[in-house]
């Protein structure tokens, strides 16, 4: 598949995208939800002097990276394992929504030579596709606590990393680390069938309720746990 993206001098940059793994080329529930929560988690800690420095993982479509930015982020840095994806969020970032400190970089989530940049808050959202992911989800949720940052993550029903996440969690030390269920909506439009297929509850003609599971970890919760044992 072919994309076309317009450049700066107006010139249409034709962009090749993988079509054997779509899943960052559309938007998915989960997204929509850690967006919302991540801007009121935003302005809680603006309102306490707070800084706020963000790392996304998994960015995709760029939305909740670009939400930070515009709801008051002092840095943000959105990472994927598609070159793509990262063109289209900076593109979306700067001459769509007006933001101008929003950065990009290439980072493979399961690859753990690669040691997770300095942030604030780590946020994910719809990347537990797979047990791998999910169990590598996991690694780099307890590498940023370690490093003092808080982590955001959004699932959306139905992922088959899920179950592997919280197990990992469980393994690498981290009790009591729970998923809360808040209202958000499906998505629409066409999937690609390798990702959504017939059944699938992240899209529908029309959106409606779906439950979200968040998770909200702060970097205390390895103390309490020390603490227990």
């Amino acid at each position: 598949m072919a994309l076309l993206l317009e450049g700066e001098q107006d010139e249409r940059l034709e962009q090749k995208l993988n079509a054997a793994d779509p899943y960052g080329t559309v938007l998915w529930p989960a997204a929509l939800t850690v967006a919302n929560y991540l801007l009121t988690t935003l302005k809680i800690r603006r309102d306490e002097g707070t800084s706020s420095s963000i790392l996304e993982l998994g960015t995709g479509t760029g939305l909740v990276s670009i939400a930070a930015c515009v709801g008051g982020a002092d840095k943000v840095l959105a990472t994927d394992y598609e070159d793509l994806a990262l063109k289209f969020t900076s593109y979306a970032a700067k001459h769509l929504n007006g933001c101008h400190n929003l950065e990009t970089a290439l980072l493979d989530m399961t690859d753990f030579t690669s040691p997770l940049p300095q942030a604030d808050i780590v946020v994910a959202a719809d990347i537990m596709y797979e047990v791998q992911t999910g169990r590598a989800l996991a690694r780099r949720a307890v590498e940023a606590l370690r490093q003092g940052s808080c982590v955001i993550v959004g699932d959306s029903p139905g992922r088959a990393g899920r179950p592997a996440f919280l197990k990992e969690l469980k393994d690498l030390g981290v009790e009591g680390a729970t998923f809360v269920d808040i209202i958000g909506r499906t998505c629409t439009g066409p999937r690609n069938e390798l990702i959504c297929g017939k059944g699938s509850l992240s899209i529908s003609e029309t959106p409606i309720e779906l439950p979200i599971a968040i998770m909200d970890l702060d970097p205390s919760i390895l103390i309490k746990t020390v603490l227990k044992k």
